[in-house]
């Protein structure tokens, strides 16, 4: 019976006994996915429009972007564990997110790739969580994870940074350390502004990339576009 019914499986927020699943969640601390999402950043939006505020500016170097969970209470406290309380063991559960995120688009691709951190942070911390999760996601499915992208330059921590100073930030801060190949799946932990995604997207296109597509597994909710702007994206697409 403790084969087919094991006790001490606990949930990965809460800490409280559940029955085990893909996710290591339990009910009452269930992440809310990202079902209502722009179509052109992934990041989740509020109202019926097909683009997110943010959208109103196209110039995106990622070609589509997607995220599994909306960035709430549940979301924002796994993350912190995760990136900051070496809870290396996150990155399997929360890869199985990132997968059926994965499986539910049409991306042809050719590797997974993560968002660096600068070698200082790295050794403060130990570990980057974004390539433990394209690690993860990589033993998963038949596709490699490369590391294709380096930091050659620190930044400040970016949560109380506006787009503009984000931007400002991140500029040349992304060196090339291999040749990417033409199709690419970009992992991170979170999509706030876009403005990281943004800038490797930049940098991996500039090396030849002819696709980027950007995979993580929250997102922050966005302002809707107003009818004005979403013309201006439609004729852009167009």
């Amino acid at each position: 019976m403790q084969i087919l019914f094991p006790s001490d499986i606990k949930c990965i927020v809460c800490g409280n006994e559940i029955t085990p699943n893909r996710y290591g969640v339990c009910d009452k601390c269930s992440f809310d996915l990202n079902s209502n999402y722009c179509a052109r950043c992934g990041r989740h939006k509020v109202g019926i429009g097909e683009y997110c505020g943010e959208c109103a500016n196209p110039n995106l170097h990622f070609d589509e972007a997607r995220s599994s969970v909306v960035y709430d209470g549940c979301a924002s406290k796994i993350i912190q564990r995760f990136k900051y309380g070496d809870a290396k063991y996150l990155a399997e559960p929360l890869s199985e997110y990132l997968l059926d995120t994965l499986v539910a688009t049409d991306w042809k691709f050719d590797c997974f790739t993560f968002v660096p951190i600068h070698k200082k942070r790295l050794k403060r911390r130990g570990y980057n969580q974004a390539e433990l999760l394209a690690a993860a996601l990589s033993e998963m499915t038949t596709k490699p994870c490369i590391k294709l992208i380096e930091k050659i330059k620190p930044t400040p921590n970016q949560a109380r940074s506006s787009r503009a100073e984000r931007e400002n930030n991140l500029k040349d801060s992304f060196a090339i350390c291999e040749k990417p190949p033409e199709r690419v799946v970009l992992i991170d932990d979170v999509m706030t502004t876009g403005s990281t995604a943004n800038e490797c997207a930049k940098v991996l296109k500039r090396a030849g990339a002819k696709s980027v597509y950007v995979l993580t597994f929250a997102s922050v909710s966005e302002k809707p576009l107003t009818d004005k702007q979403t013309r201006s994206i439609r004729n852009f697409r167009k």
